[in-house]
């Protein structure tokens, strides 16, 4: 006797074509998941450094500045900041200006070299922060430097 018995249209599974389609799809929507959580990591400790050069940068405004009130001239004060030597040195230059937390945060991860000031998320980046001599003409600059 011949086998006549078929399974209705409604309880068709998926040909593999579809399985296939259906598969690789998913694979592409959780490849582009990942991609944007490791993405907002790096972009995180991109703001934390950007955020500690800013406000380093605003301690050596608040030291010129206070400098420049207690009557000493612009050039008197440049002199001072250059004659410290090195960005570590500059920082303990500040220090009075900028909180503990902060101060403490960037003695503890910097390294002995002395012309960089380094934090928890300068150095996953690959970065650090430099404090270079002043020039005449402008105003002193903290920078925030790929290694």
């Amino acid at each position: 006797m011949k086998n006549s018995f078929r399974f209705p249209e409604r309880f068709r599974g998926f040909t593999f074509l579809e399985v296939i389609i259906v598969v690789a799809v998913i694979g592409i929507m959780s490849a582009l998941a990942i991609s944007a959580f490791s993405n907002g990591a790096a972009d995180a400790r991109e703001i934390v450094a950007r955020q500690q050069q800013a406000t380093v940068q605003s301690a050596v405004n608040a030291w010129v500045c206070g400098r420049l009130t207690g009557n000493l001239t612009v050039e008197e004060v440049r002199s001072a900041y250059n004659a410290v030597n090195g960005s570590e040195a500059r920082l303990t230059l500040i220090r009075d200006y900028l909180d503990d937390v902060s101060y403490g945060h960037f003695v503890s991860e910097s390294t002995s070299a002395q012309d960089r000031v380094e934090s928890a998320a300068t150095r996953r980046l690959g970065w650090y922060i430099s404090m270079p001599n002043w020039t005449s003409g402008s105003y002193p600059k903290v920078e925030l430097v790929r290694s």
